[in-house]
């Protein structure tokens, strides 16, 4: 359910509801300071956050490579776009050769298929609708990430919708 909150003040309903609780929250302003320094730090292309997997936040606040997860990095794209392994497979050979992520856990099909996804490992930036291409170093070259973007959209499983019959009723109330 979308909730609006009527109050021009507290346009934010958690915002509200902590106002009119008594309970402490942040104001409007300092969130709008917080939100253009994050919007300014991506303009320049600046790490926010997390690091994605195969680069660390460097001295200058931008991805530097890490080479042993870039090295991984590298494995999983070879694994699904040369030897045209499945999600599945290569989260099973991962885990069977006790290449371990960055948390030193098992691999999942969630983290796999997002590592195909992401346009970071053609050292491209991409926060608050900011793209900026060589940002950082690349990982992956272009024509290798964008044939593993194709073949996950060509492998993604399609939903057929049965064949619908309209209810003997439907359309006279």
């Amino acid at each position: 359910a979308k909730v609006q909150c009527m109050d021009i003040d507290f346009p934010d309903p958690l915002q509200s509801a902590l106002h009119y609780t008594g309970l402490k929250g942040t104001s409007k302003t300092h969130s709008d300071n917080v939100k253009n320094a994050m919007i300014n730090k991506a303009q320049d292309g600046l790490s926010l956050g997390r690091p994605p997997y195969g680069y660390e936040k460097g001295s200058d606040g931008k991805f530097d490579l890490v080479a042993k997860e870039a090295q991984i990095v590298q494995i999983i794209f070879n694994l699904y776009t040369e030897e045209h392994l499945g999600l599945r497979r290569i989260v099973a050979y991962l885990n069977e050769k006790k290449i371990r992520n960055r948390k030193g856990k098992n691999w999942n099909i969630v983290t796999i298929r997002d590592i195909l996804k992401n346009i970071v490992y053609i050292g491209t930036y991409n926060r608050f609708g900011f793209l900026i291409p060589k940002n950082h170093p690349a990982i992956i070259q272009k024509e290798v990430f964008h044939q593993a973007r194709s073949t996950l959209s060509e492998r993604r499983p399609r939903r057929k919708w049965g064949q619908t019959e309209p209810y003997i009723l439907s359309g006279l109330a």
